[in-house]
């Protein structure tokens, strides 16, 4: 009888080990693995700590990196995209006010200024040498020219001034500056000019003297920004001829 007794409780504290064992077994595998240490000195990483058995909630994987497409559609747009601000008032005002042309009445009066002054290169442009005075004719003139009240041609209107030069081979035009005036149609491509000069002629050869003053009266045309003379006409208001004698010196003969 006691020997049965003895042999249930052996098997009992068998069992009770055996349970204690099984769990301790358990309890080991559900421990997280631990990779070795490595070969060299380096110190182990910690690994990362294993989901509890227990939790019911999954794994969410790491929200992945976005495409690069899809990163740059992302970002906001460049700054130049945007359309710039104006610094100030007065910067923004100039900038939705359209560019205006030059009004009618400043062109008038710019083109009348540079009418004048064409004038003034004209009358000092007789006072060059002859070739220098001629070839100046091509430059100065329309094709077509009202010279004196007749309609010529560049071709004649420079024989009529190669007559001229020769017959007076050394001048002098001096234009008076406070007697220039210039007056231009609406459209600023047409100008008069009225201007008052003094002048000196002489001829060597026929000892001739010629001087006093005159009128002229150019109808200027601008092509472009260039001006041209599309008629002429001249008046004398003063003129003093005389002849230079030479005087002789006495022979001995």
């Amino acid at each position: 009888m006691q020997a049965r007794r003895l042999l249930t409780s052996t098997l009992s504290v068998l069992a009770i080990l055996s349970a204690a064992i099984c769990s301790t077994a358990l309890a080991q595998e559900a421990r997280p693995w631990v990779d070795p240490p490595p070969a060299n000195d380096t110190a182990p990483q910690p690994a990362p700590a294993a989901p509890s058995a227990q939790s019911s909630q999954p794994l969410e994987p790491p929200p992945a990196s976005p495409a690069p497409e899809a990163h740059r559609t992302a970002q906001p747009p460049k700054a130049a995209s945007r359309p710039s601000q104006p610094a100030s008032g007065e910067t923004r005002t100039k900038a939705a006010e359209p560019r205006q042309p030059p009004a009618r009445n400043e062109r008038r009066l710019s083109r009348a200024e540079a009418a004048k002054d064409f004038a003034i290169d004209y009358l000092i442009s007789w006072s060059a040498r002859n070739d220098v005075a001629l070839a100046a004719t091509a430059e100065l003139y329309a094709p077509r020219v009202l010279f004196h009240g007749r309609t010529i041609t560049l071709e004649q209107l420079y024989k009529e001034k190669r007559r001229f030069v020769r017959r007076w081979p050394e001048r002098e035009y001096r234009p008076r500056p406070d007697a220039i005036g210039a007056e231009c149609k609406p459209g600023g491509t047409v100008c008069t000019v009225h201007a008052v000069f003094d002048y000196r002629a002489f001829a060597p050869k026929r000892r001739r003297t010629s001087e006093g003053s005159g009128a002229i009266r150019l109808i200027v045309e601008f092509i472009g920004e260039k001006p041209v003379i599309v008629a002429e006409h001249s008046t004398l208001l003063k003129q003093t001829r005389k002849r230079t004698v030479a005087l002789e010196e006495p022979s001995n003969e």
